[in-house]
């Protein structure tokens, strides 16, 4: 089965972030968590076609999206994550 996303929103996958494992050296409390980025990267998977400013030309490429706003869907077993195109800041192009 094939998802498409419909009504201005994107497919999109998670784009994992590479950790820097540097040790620290100082010292914090032990429920003290680094704060996270409202912002992350995803692979634009498929577009719908009503989309005015992201197209399927823009499929495969990379996004800088808002994470408070990407939707994961959860339907027959598999994960979808869909945002809205106004969410999508910007597109990396080569």
């Amino acid at each position: 089965m094939i998802f498409k996303p419909l009504n201005r929103h994107a497919l999109l996958e998670l784009v994992e972030q590479k950790k820097d494992e540097e040790e620290s050296r100082i010292l914090v409390p032990d429920d003290y968590h680094v704060p996270k980025s409202p912002y992350g990267t995803y692979k634009i998977l498929s577009v719908a076609g009503d989309c005015s400013s992201i197209t399927p030309d823009d499929e495969g490429r990379t996004a800088v999206v808002n994470n408070t706003m990407v939707e994961l869907i959860n339907v027959y077993d598999k994960e979808y994550c869909l945002v809205l195109e106004n969410y999508i800041f910007g597109i990396f192009s080569e």
